[in-house]
């Protein structure tokens, strides 16, 4: 294969250059900058390009070069995880995302597969139009996502006249979760400005989904994201780790240690709303697509219900965390007033709630009904401990706003152990689901189960 390496600094692109030569390929460099013009001029089956950041210069070339050159295959090297949910938007299957620094055995994965592709299939094209059958070039750089998997692309018609606010919103989640590629807006007499802002503000925060037409008379909306991509229990676990994170910026602020970092929990609250419709969106499509399944690592739609239930509980633990980080941010200076007792009362119940959620998800992850019963015994331990202390908080704490505050973050402490409830349930009733039961011998094994052996076992297998 011919080789285009697009990376900068000139460093990075010699030391690429020489593993891909290493590999018996045909390599040429240039600049990100020039990637363009040398794609113009020569033809390349791959080409490398290194992003460090969601957004900006390097993202706008990835679009264009799959609008200049759609046959050739891209390979994004980044370290930033906002990179791949950002290349992911595109839902296009020829851009691939390698994690920097550079692995050689990755690097010779992709360009086996690349090859493999190539020598089977050639150029990615409906034989029967010659057009693109994935990517129809939209201009400006906008991709649509045509017939793909054999199918025809699911359309949806939404008229929106005299429709109350946030309606278009939530059916355009609705659609985006059932699984529709592409949403047409449209009203009689046109669409609103306050209707076209409210489909935009949706559009921002929702992965693989973009708005490639806009006008009074109609919105068009595509659905990017190729539901089988993502394996649930990567996406259960990034969620997890966010809130994790969540939970520490507010243990650190309400401590006093730094209470700068809180404006960070509306961007980590908004990507686990992301990743939330993201999960429900793979699981619906799931349902009735045994190889989705199969690639989200779903193994029976048996599971299916509970897996959405779990999903739920930790975008609602998001909420209620985000809520206790917002009641920080409005009083953070009162709370510093607070005698240290309290304050470290309400600081060490958000690490025993970090704590019993690690227990709950690792729990849910191996299927171990011994480990969800010991945390749900120690989550009854806990709320029966913690029922007055809202009201010993407000006794104790002169000022009113910010006993207030107290009695808030208190409550939403307490709910988001009911969350984690729920999802220790989800796990027992799983150990005794009758195809859970025939995988094991008919029998339900009480004892604990082992650790995965490696990070791609999320569940137990028989």
């Amino acid at each position: 294969m011919r080789l285009l390496v697009a990376v900068d600094p000139r460093r990075s692109r010699r030391e690429l250059a020489h593993l891909l030569t290493e590999l018996d390929q045909t390599v040429a460099t240039t600049t990100a900058r020039n990637a363009l013009a040398r794609l113009g001029r020569e033809k390349f089956d791959l080409v490398f390009l290194e992003i460090p950041s969601a957004g900006g210069i390097a993202m706008k070339l990835v679009k264009e070069i799959r609008r200049q050159e759609p046959s050739a295959r891209v390979v994004v090297l980044s370290g930033s995880p906002k990179v791949e949910a950002a290349v992911g938007a595109l839902g296009v299957s020829t851009v691939d995302v390698l994690p920097l620094p550079v692995d050689r055995q990755e690097v010779g994965s992709v360009l086996r597969r690349i090859e493999k592709g190539i020598s089977a299939h050639g150029p990615l094209t409906d034989s029967s139009t010659g057009a693109s059958a994935l990517v129809h070039d939209l201009g400006e750089g906008r991709l649509e996502f045509g017939i793909a998997e054999g199918r025809v692309q699911k359309v949806l018609r939404i008229d929106a006249t005299d429709a109350p606010p946030n309606l278009l919103a939530r059916l355009l989640v609705g659609s985006y979760i059932t699984g529709q590629d592409q949403v047409l807006i449209t009203a009689r007499g046109g669409l609103t400005l306050a209707q076209r802002k409210e489909v935009h503000r949706l559009v921002e925060r929702t992965v693989g989904m973009s708005v490639v037409g806009d006008s009074p008379e109609v919105v068009e909306v595509q659905n990017f994201v190729d539901p089988g991509k993502h394996e649930l229990p990567r996406l259960l676990h990034r969620v997890v780790q966010m809130l994790r994170t969540e939970l520490e910026l507010c243990r650190s602020a309400l401590l006093g240690k730094n209470g700068a970092p809180l404006p960070l929990l509306g961007p980590l609250e908004e990507e686990v709303d992301r990743l939330y419709l993201l999960m429900v969106r793979q699981l619906l499509l799931s349902s009735d697509n045994p190889r989705v399944a199969r690639n989200i690592d779903v193994e029976s739609h048996h599971f299916q219900i509970g897996d959405r239930l779990v999903a739920k509980v930790l975008e609602v633990t998001g909420d209620l965390v985000y809520g206790i980080g917002s009641e920080l941010q409005e009083n953070l200076a009162g709370f510093h007033r607070v005698a240290p007792p309290l304050t470290h009362d309400l600081a060490s119940r958000m690490e025993r709630l970090d704590h019993l959620l690690t227990r709950t998800m690792d729990a849910f992850d191996r299927l171990s009904v011994v480990d969800a019963n010991a945390t749900l015994n120690a989550i009854g331990e806990a709320m029966s401990k913690d029922a007055d202390l809202s009201q010993r908080i407000c006794r104790r704490i002169p000022n009113r706003t910010v006993a207030v505050a107290a009695q808030r973050i208190a409550y939403n402490l307490d709910m988001a152990l009911e969350m984690m409830v729920i999802v220790n349930e989800v796990t027992i009733n799983r150990a005794v689901e009758p195809e859970t039961v025939a995988r094991t011998g008919t029998r339900v094994a009480i004892g604990p189960r082992r650790s995965p052996s490696s990070g791609n076992e999320h569940r137990l297998r028989p």
